[in-house]
Formats: C-alpha cells, structure tokens, sequence
C-alpha cells in the first residue's frame, strides 16, 4: 500500500531518511532534494547554489555537513550545516577514472564511494576497488574490487553490504574486508540502491527488472535463497514517456514502518526527456507477508 508518493522527477536516486525527512539525488534534473510528509518538496541544492551536474550518493558528517558525490566530475563536495553553497571535499580524480555513483558515510565520518569501473554500453564488466575518504582527507580504497559497486550501506554488525549492479549480487563485506558473503539476484536483474531495515533485513531495488525485493529476511534467517519481491510498481501506461520503469533505489524509515521507493522510465534516455521519476513511500508492514 502507497502511503505517499512525489511525482515530477527525472531520475531519483540516492534515497536516505535524515533527521525526519527524506532526501533524494536528481540525477538529471541537477538537484538534491528534501522532503517531510504533507510539506511541499524542498530544493536544497540545484545548479544555481552549486549542484553538480548529475549528483549522486548523499551522506552527512557528525556535525551536520552534507556531503554529495558530484558523479561526473569524480569528486565530492560538502555543504556544512547553515551554508548555502558546496566546496570540494574530496578530489577522486587519481582513484577512478569513470563517473563516480553512490557512497555510504560511516559513523566516524569514513566515506566510501563506488564507481562505474567501465562502460557498460562498449565494455565487459570489470571489478573494480571502494575508494574510501578517511576523515583526515586522506584517500584509499577497499582491499576487495566490485563489479559496477552501486547501493552500500552498514549493517548493523558492521559489514558493508554492497550492490553490484552488473554482476547481479550483493556482496555483504565483513568489518576487516577479510571475508565476504554474496546474495545472488536473477541474470540481468540489475541490483542498484539498497536500504537496510533496522530488523537487519536488507531491501535492493532491482533496476532492469523493475522491483523491490528483500535479499534476506530479519533476523538474518535467509541469507541464501529465492529473494522475494515486496513491490513492483506498474509500468508508465500512456503519454510519450509510456513504457516499462525501473526501479533504482529504497530507503527503510528509522522505524522500520515504511520504505520509500525510487522509480522512473527504463529507459534512461526517456527520463532524460521527460519528468517520470516518482518516489513511492510504502506501508512496509502491508507488503510483508
């Protein structure tokens, strides 16, 4: 059941609930975004107060500074609380060399930023390393490499659950990188954002299938099997943007009640052109069986 949806979007991405509201990136539209329930969607940065051009993976610092991964220019920028602009956090330029994409911030301020690693129109799929920006500024990266590492977030055991959009798993990486544990989703899936629950069990959204599913239940009972499908939204049904949709990142709320879905055209370059990205906020509860 939708509690609440925001429509007008071109292509949500990087969804995270922060202090009682939920943020978005859109991509295309060059804009970060907020919003509360029953309130109006609040532009907090856009190409006029310097958004990058396609902004990606959100995350803040413990002082309240919001860090956004600018994805084309291979950087991250930083907003601190009460400023009306960004400057550059960190320059990742000598770490990757293709669009950097989503990112997960550590409770002691480490960020972790994935990447495209190739290009998925004119190359095969190659792994490639987290770059990671340690709170001093200084940069590194994972000891272990992803195939196309897109959704990352922290367990609460402290393992870095990654996706790994075009090899068509999650990866749950252990605190020392020493090990690490894979959830395998159907060929050709395409897993892109995920969100963890506060119950441990984690939701991935499915880019080119079209669907939310849950890759292991609470409690940790099912890291292995058939993952099931919570949602799946209906496809765009007329007008010139009508046609399958993708489903490319959720955000579990704190409480665990509901969880917003980010959806839009599967066809990037309808998206491009028209505003169908939405955001589908969900009675969590309702869809479990």
């Amino acid at each position: 059941m939708v509690d609440d949806s925001i429509r007008g979007l071109g292509f949500p991405e990087a969804l995270r609930w922060h202090d009682g509201a939920l943020w978005c990136s859109d991509m295309f539209r060059s804009r970060v975004l907020r919003w509360t329930a029953g309130a109006a969607v609040e532009v907090v940065l856009d190409r006029a107060n310097g958004a990058p051009s396609q902004p990606g993976g959100l995350g803040w610092l413990a002082d309240g500074t919001l860090l956004v991964v600018d994805c084309l220019e291979r950087r991250v920028l930083a907003v601190p609380a009460g400023a009306s602009a960004p400057h550059v956090y960190a320059d990742l330029r000598d770490h990757i060399d293709r669009p950097a994409n989503d990112m997960h911030v550590d409770r002691d301020g480490t960020a972790w930023v994935g990447s495209y690693g190739f290009d998925p129109e004119t190359e095969a799929p190659s792994a490639v390393p987290l770059v990671r920006i340690d709170p001093d500024g200084s940069l590194g990266r994972s000891q272990r490499a992803f195939v196309f590492p897109n959704g990352l977030e922290r367990d609460a055991d402290g393992s870095l659950v990654i996706a790994e959009t075009f090899a068509d798993r999650v990866t749950i990486l252990a605190p020392d990188e020493a090990t690490a544990t894979t959830l395998q989703v159907a060929p050709g899936s395409g897993p892109d954002g995920l969100s963890i629950g506060p119950d441990g069990a984690i939701y991935v959204a499915l880019a080119f299938a079209g669907a939310l599913v849950c890759v292991r239940s609470a409690g940790h009972t099912d890291v292995a099997g058939t993952p099931r499908v919570i949602h799946r939204p209906a496809p765009i049904a007329d007008g010139p943007a009508a046609g399958p949709i993708g489903v490319y990142d959720c955000a579990v709320s704190p409480d665990g009640r509901r969880i917003a879905v980010a959806i839009a055209s599967a066809d990037e370059g309808v998206a491009m052109r028209h505003d169908t990205g939405r955001i589908e906020v969900i009675d969590l509860a309702a869809m479990m069986p």
